[in-house]
């Protein structure tokens, strides 16, 4: 890679290891800093001697040009235009040098006493007089979030991190994605670094650190329990909830805490949305991201980081492994939102209208209190907070807020990334609470030239690409708003195998979908083939059936072999409906075992592809 390789170049320049050793942590010390403080200026230029005295090796003059810093005057500084990803790079990089020259444990050691800047100890508001519920319940969580600044903590938090394998794969999806964009394949500007990394945080978080609990197994027989009562229990580290549940086959049972104590969490790991967004808030505050403990009031928490390249706060749901999707929760949920409140160290907001699209309705919901009330709620504590930080970190506050409340002002329309319905929890869990939501149905293909056509998915991007006579359409972007129907299937990412597929729902027996072709008027589709890649195990299946016409659908024996290399159908037809039904497999993991357009994060074919040539009727 080139930011190691850059510093390869630097370390044979200076011959001399401890004096590298030096530089190493210095400048990952500045690097640190700007990141915790991007908005104070004066951090920004090499003061250090021990980087100025090795100014005079053109290697490291050159890496530090390479990451960004420029001449200013007689100094080298880090420009406010520059990108922090730059940055973000450069940290891992040099955090991954660090890592493979002296190992781990010295590393940890050197950048908890050397590196990490001392942050400013803010003390808790305790400053509200009412005894309005909901006022008090914001000011209790914006003094919660200060725990997640304790330096310790936040060490024990970055050990439990594969920080460097994460940051691997961040650097191959930023490249993917370079990729993508020089090939015409994706429009827009490149993936910042600290945001890939996200990304990659959020999946691991889901499917490997935490676990997700429902409702607890008998603790004698291991079999289902039933919900019996609640009780507030004190712990050695706290008071909190216990859930009792009774076993109704062994007349056992078991309990389930719901922890509040972070330090906890990061060993028990399991619980429902406020156990996984208290945890992921401090993961992301111990890799130095800008986070929200984010409160919905129909029951619901979630985090906010925010994005230094796009001066917006991005919605991360770790239950999910959603970024950015924040009219998930009204369009593909189903939730009647009403307040959504956001805290942090040093501001609190009320975001309800990034994550609604009615607010005319939403303000007929908003019965708890008076705006007004709510309104001098944030202000007050907002400013009892802010009179502890500098200057330049007020100012910028100040501005950043100005920016969010014109941004929350607009009403936005749902994309199809947010039109899913919940996935954590069992399916008889979201449906009580009401939040499976509904696919949406009923997308049919039409072709209206005479020629070739196809219809191809990439499960890797997650879009169809859509040919028609020889000419490429809009795509249409994820796998869900091209099919015809679903029932209890996702898409599901594997960042470690890095694989993606679709697969039936965790705790249903079957899934099934259907994609769907028509020719226009005085058309029909002629030479039909498929081929598709798929993985069955364990007994698993992928069972196909096609309905041509308005004719009742017919069993289609397709193996494996055969859809990789692609099958011919048997007819023409004016329409045509494929439909994939997955069953089977064994274990906990059964849903895994039978997986439909199955292919490589990073593969250039398409996992589905239906082809047709679009001729006269006869």
């Amino acid at each position: 890679m080139e930011d190691m390789a850059r510093l390869a170049v630097v370390e044979q320049s200076l011959r001399d290891v401890d004096k590298f050793n030096k530089v190493l942590y210095e400048l990952l010390r500045l690097i640190n800093h700007i990141l915790e403080n991007p908005h104070d200026k004066s951090l920004r230029t090499i003061k250090s001697d021990i980087l100025k005295d090795e100014l005079k090796c053109d290697a490291f003059n050159e890496y530090l040009k390479y990451v960004g810093f420029r001449p200013e005057g007689t100094e080298l500084t880090y420009p406010k235009e520059q990108t922090l990803s730059n940055l973000r790079m450069a940290q891992a990089a040099i955090e991954r040098k660090i890592n493979f020259c002296y190992g781990p444990v010295h590393m940890q050691k050197s950048v908890r006493f050397r590196v990490v800047p001392k942050k400013m100890e803010l003390r808790p508001s305790h400053i509200l007089t009412t005894k309005n519920p909901l006022l008090l319940k914001i000011e209790t969580m914006f003094n919660h979030v200060l725990m997640y600044e304790d330096e310790e903590l936040q060490e024990l938090a970055r050990e439990k991190i594969p920080l460097v394998t994460l940051q691997l794969m961040a650097l191959d999806r930023v490249r993917e994605q370079q990729k993508l964009i020089k090939t015409g394949e994706l429009k827009g500007p490149d993936l910042p670094f600290d945001i890939a990394l996200l990304m990659e945080l959020l999946g691991w978080f889901k499917y490997k650190f935490f676990t997700w609990v429902d409702q607890p197994n008998c603790e004698n027989c291991g079999g289902e329990t039933v919900f019996s009562q609640t009780l507030t229990v004190t712990l050695e580290t706290e008071t909190c909830r216990m859930e009792v549940y009774k076993c109704p086959s062994c007349g056992g049972g078991a309990r389930f805490a719901r922890h509040n104590d972070v330090r906890t969490l990061l060993r028990t790991r399991r619980g429902r949305c406020g156990e996984w967004a208290n945890c992921f808030a401090l993961l992301c505050r111990a890799l130095g991201y800008d986070t929200r403990y984010v409160y919905d009031t129909s029951d619901h928490v979630w985090c906010e980081v925010f994005d230094y390249d796009s001066n917006t706060w991005l919605h991360a749901d770790p239950c999910e492994a959603k970024l950015n999707a924040p009219l998930m929760y009204a369009h593909g949920w189903g939730k009647k939102l009403a307040y959504v409140i956001a805290v942090s160290r040093d501001d609190l907001q009320d975001v309800t209208w990034r994550y609604t699209v009615n607010h005319k309705e939403v303000l007929s919901r908003r019965t708890l209190c008076s705006e007004s009330e709510l309104v001098q709620c944030i202000l007050s504590l907002r400013a009892h907070r802010q009179r502890q930080l500098s200057d330049a970190r007020r100012t910028h506050l100040a501005k950043r807020t100005l920016q969010e409340l014109a941004t929350l002002m607009v009403e936005r329309k749902p994309t199809d990334y947010e039109s899913h319905g919940r996935i954590s929890g069992s399916l008889q869990w979201r449906s009580g609470r009401g939040e499976v939501g509904s696919q949406p149905q009923g997308r049919s293909f039409e072709f209206t030239k005479p020629g070739e056509c196809s219809v191809r998915y990439h499960a890797n991007t997650d879009k169809y690409k859509i040919i028609e006579a020889g000419v490429e359409l809009e795509p249409v972007l994820t796998w869900s708003a091209g099919v015809y129907s679903s029932k209890n299937v996702f898409r599901k990412v594997e960042q470690d195998w890095r694989m993606v597929y679709l697969a039936r729902d965790e705790d249903a027996s079957l899934g099934s979908v259907s994609w769907r072709l028509e020719a226009g008027a005085g058309l029909r589709l002629s030479g039909l083939r498929l081929r598709a890649s798929l993985l069955q195990r364990a007994g698993a299946r992928v069972a196909w059936a096609l309905a041509y016409d308005a004719e009742p659908a017919e069993p289609a024996p397709f193996d494996n072999e055969q859809l990789q290399s692609g099958v011919c159908l048997p007819r023409s037809c004016v329409s045509l409906e494929l439909r994939a039904q997955l069953s089977g497999g064994e274990g906990e993991t059964a849903w895994q075992h039978a997986q439909l357009c199955r292919q490589p994060l990073d593969a250039k074919p398409p996992a589905l592809v239906i082809t047709a040539t679009v001729v006269p009727h006869s």
